[in-house]
């Protein structure tokens, strides 16, 4: 619209029509417009009403359009003449007193506009109100929002339009895949309902609409033999925090961040129970260690003083990310297509077979919020102690031999 390219608005005085002289702006006459000696004047059109040319004593000569915005008199900037012609300027005024006329504020808009949040300061604020304050996950939230939205962050929320997220959604689901594709774009709707909710933003949400790749659950775990494959490519893993690593998720089930992120006083070995934090708030959860588990955390090297079971190099102290490793080893093992996530889901998969019912396997993973009371929690650990350790006991040729030499 004509109105996104005004230059500068302004309030005009009282006595608004002063200096003002009556004639008919063609090409010709805006180039010999005489030059006032000091202050400015002004050129009114005799055909286009509000139309003028706004003449500076330094010789700076600028369309504008003047007229009653709402009750106010105002004085909208065009654009500067040789760079906006005649032509294109008397076009732009009438487009300004036609919004004015259907009851528009072209210099509101205008406003409005400048003052818009680009993309990267809704994201910014997104995960600084929301994200961190209230997700466990933020930091993913935060990778994903780098990773496929920085090409966006200069421009302004409502410049981003539905065929661009579509687009966008078609590319991930081709490069990185379809699941990846439905988060990302989960994402970009959840950063903008949160512009419309949490700070007042009215525009268009463009990924309100987009319709999701279907998902299909994966039923995928390691069978027996399989788990002697596993266990024989982790033999052959030299980091002995690696080899740790994954039976512990195996014979735990514990999510990915939650394990890499253990301390060694969430952990109590001689009671053998360990305490993790709950799905999505910041609740603590003990659960029972099975005895192979005690001999894995026992043997495990630690590193001078460092608090954490897995200790790192990077900035959170701790390892952060088993991919590559988990990758030398199922490909070691032939099982290529199993994820890490994988691993817990056969967990669940073994209690099930080893008699566990439901509710139990549902406290094992963490997906339900145990009672707030000790009594409660220690009820709890002792009632699943037996399918854990059960479990241990079918999952046995899964587990190394020794993380440290003889």
């Amino acid at each position: 619209m004509a109105h996104k390219d005004f230059e500068a608005i302004e309030l005009l005085p009282r006595e608004y029509l002063d200096g003002v002289k009556i004639m008919n702006l063609t090409k010709a006459s805006v180039r010999t417009a005489a030059v006032p000696l000091k202050d400015q004047v002004f050129f009114r059109d005799d055909e286009n009403t509000g139309f003028a040319l706004r003449v500076l004593y330094t010789g700076a000569k600028t369309f504008v359009w003047e007229g009653r915005i709402k009750g106010r008199n105002r004085r909208i900037s065009i654009g500067q003449y040789p760079d906006v012609s005649v032509a294109a300027a008397r076009v732009r005024a009438q487009e300004i007193r036609g919004l004015v006329a259907a009851g528009g504020d072209p210099a509101q808009d205008r406003l409005n506009e400048k003052r818009e949040l680009t993309l990267a300061e809704l994201a910014d604020k997104y995960l600084e109100l929301h994200a961190k304050p209230k997700r466990r996950s933020w930091q993913r939230i935060e990778r994903r929002l780098e990773l496929h939205f920085t090409r966006w962050n200069t421009r302004r929320l409502s410049d981003v339009t539905p065929e661009d997220v579509a687009t966008l959604h078609i590319r991930i689901s081709k490069e990185r895949g379809k699941i990846e594709a439905n988060r990302a774009v989960e994402l970009l709707r959840a950063v903008y309902n949160f512009g419309r909710h949490t700070l007042k933003w009215q525009g268009q949400n463009p990924a309100e609409k987009i319709e999701k790749f279907p998902e299909r659950s994966r039923r995928r775990f390691l069978s027996v033999e399989e788990m002697r494959r596993v266990n024989a490519a982790l033999d052959e893993e030299e980091n002995a925090l690696w080899r740790a690593y994954f039976p512990l998720d195996l014979a735990l089930g514990l999510r990915k961040g939650d394990l890499l992120a253990l301390r060694w006083d969430q952990i109590d070995l001689k009671a053998r129970t360990i305490i993790v934090p709950t799905k999505k708030t910041d609740e603590m959860l003990s659960l029972p260690l099975p005895s192979a588990a005690v001999r894995l955390l026992r043997e495990l090297p630690r590193r001078d003083s460092s608090p954490w079971v897995f200790p790192g190099d990077g900035q959170t102290g701790h390892l952060v990310e088993p991919k590559k490793a988990w990758h030398r080893i199922r490909v070691r093992a032939k099982v290529t297509d199993v994820t890490i996530h994988d691993l817990r889901r056969t967990l669940g998969s073994w209690l099930k077979a080893s008699g566990a019912d439901l509710a139990t396997i549902g406290r094992v993973l963490n997906h339900a919020d145990p009672s707030s009371t000790a009594v409660y929690a220690r009820l709890v650990t002792e009632a699943i102690r037996p399918a854990l350790e059960a479990n241990a006991r079918i999952m046995r040729p899964a587990l190394p031999r020794k993380l440290t030499p003889a």
